[in-house]
């Protein structure tokens, strides 16, 4: 195999912390380039942090212990994010990014207990704040990214008016929230990939490897790692409508159990369709497995909460024999070692949150995001691996000369490749015999 999961987590976890500076060498992989890892890192952080600020700002109607663990898990996630941007500009410029970033946060939570206690001057003064923050903060980003600023703001704007809308929805209209939610999730990806295109055309000697950041290979990787991480984000939300019994309790498993028929989708859809229908199925049981041992640790029932856990074992078991055997290039035993950590963090943040001690139900919860990610980049690799030539781990270069004076024709240009390589990802194929492993300093 390409990698361990050991290299992953640090790559996954570590980057935001240490910032990335380092050239790749001439045998050096997709995934380890510098350009490919802040790709990876700001997708994923901008993406935690529209789950994160749709809790806060629900708990926040009710300010008490949770409220303040959901906001003090955001705030570690902006620290992330803060961290990524010092690394890239500075000093200077993570601050002020800091105080706007933090700002739109502090106004969403005043926007929603606003609308919650039904005070239309209170909503419209954070609305006009929200707006005004949509202008200032677009500008300080476009100064520092070198993008247009009009597309800049689109991005944000639209960041901000898709919390608004969620924010505005009332009890009796959770089945239209939940995919606002997930729309407000996936647009973070849009977002990121947006500044990690203008960092690596900005810097490419800092971040080389451009042309691995944007091949189908490392587009492969961020679509798994959004579905997966989606799955867990709305696992969390519905184990918590469950346990207080939340009038969002329906629409949130609806949404888990829709989240995980898209992930069984997506690696159906590359073996050509050619998965077994009972397979399918029990992947798909996986909402109501968790949900299951979520009923069984609140109501204290021990027999059902182990048969619980054991079927939630033997899903990830499934899981793990289907992509081994379909797939040579991935470790049966690396894959169950994966899916049963994950599913183990999803278990104990459930035990965490009933017992109340939400600080560190809200720290499992990171911790399990970002282990999805580790078995999203595997499973990824193993699949770019078994099929290189649908997922080819170089993207057409285009010329750098000049690109640090027009980064937004690369932004376009780049953005393009990655629509039409996603396309392409979703065009099922027979499952080819398993070709010899490429050796990666020959498509350099």
């Amino acid at each position: 195999m390409r990698r361990h999961p050991t290299v992953l987590t640090a790559a996954v976890c570590g980057l935001l912390a240490t910032g990335v500076a380092m050239p790749v060498a001439a045998n050096e992989s997709a995934e380890e380039a510098p350009a490919t890892q802040i790709r990876v890192a700001l997708d994923r952080v901008l993406a935690e942090h529209a789950f994160l600020i749709v809790q806060v700002m629900r708990t926040g109607l009710t300010p008490g212990p949770e409220f303040n663990a959901a906001a003090d898990t955001l705030d570690a996630n902006t620290n992330d994010l803060v961290a990524a941007i010092k690394s890239v500009y500075g000093e200077a410029a993570g601050t002020a990014f800091a105080e706007q970033w933090r700002n739109h946060i502090a106004f969403l939570v005043d926007y929603a207990r606003a609308l919650s206690k039904k005070d239309r001057s209170a909503a419209k003064l954070a609305d006009s704040q929200l707006h005004q923050y949509v202008v200032t903060f677009s500008t300080i980003l476009a100064g520092a990214v070198h993008l247009p600023e009009a597309a800049v703001e689109g991005l944000i704007r639209e960041h901000v008016e898709q919390l608004e809308q969620i924010a505005g929805f009332e009890a009796s209209r959770f089945g239209e929230a939940y995919p606002g939610i997930l729309m407000t999730y996936q647009h973070m990806f849009m977002i990121g990939d947006a500044l990690a295109t203008a960092i690596v055309a900005q810097s490419p000697d800092r971040f080389p490897g451009s042309q691995f950041a944007f091949s189908p290979a490392t587009d492969l990787r961020i679509k798994l790692d959004r579905l997966f991480g989606a799955q867990t984000e709305l696992a969390s939300l519905a184990m918590r409508a469950k346990v207080n019994g939340a009038a969002d309790l329906a629409a949130s498993t609806a949404a888990l159990n829709q989240s995980t028929r898209d992930l069984t989708a997506a690696i159906s859809s590359v073996y050509g369709g050619a998965v077994d229908a009972s397979a399918e199925a029990e992947w798909q049981k996986f909402g109501d497995l968790y949900l299951a041992y979520v009923t069984a640790k609140k109501t204290g029932d021990a027999s059902a909460q182990s048969t619980a856990a054991q079927n939630l074992r033997q899903y990830g078991t499934a899981l793990a024999d289907f992509l081994a055997g379909a797939n040579p290039q991935l470790s049966k035993a690396t894959l169950s070692q994966l899916i049963t950590a994950h599913t183990g963090d999803l278990v104990k943040e459930a035990d965490e949150y009933v017992s109340g001690t939400y600080a560190t139900a809200y720290a499992t919860q990171r911790g399990a995001f970002a282990r999805s990610g580790v078995l999203s980049a595997y499973v990824a690799d193993g699949i770019a691996s078994q099929f290189p030539g649908r997922f080819p781990d170089t993207a057409f270069a285009l010329a750098l000369p000049g690109s640090q004076t027009r980064p937004g024709l690369q932004l376009i240009g780049l953005m393009l490749l990655i629509l039409a390589a996603v396309e392409m990802a979703l065009v099922p194929a027979p499952m080819p015999k398993p070709k010899p492993r490429r050796r990666r300093q020959s498509r350099r």
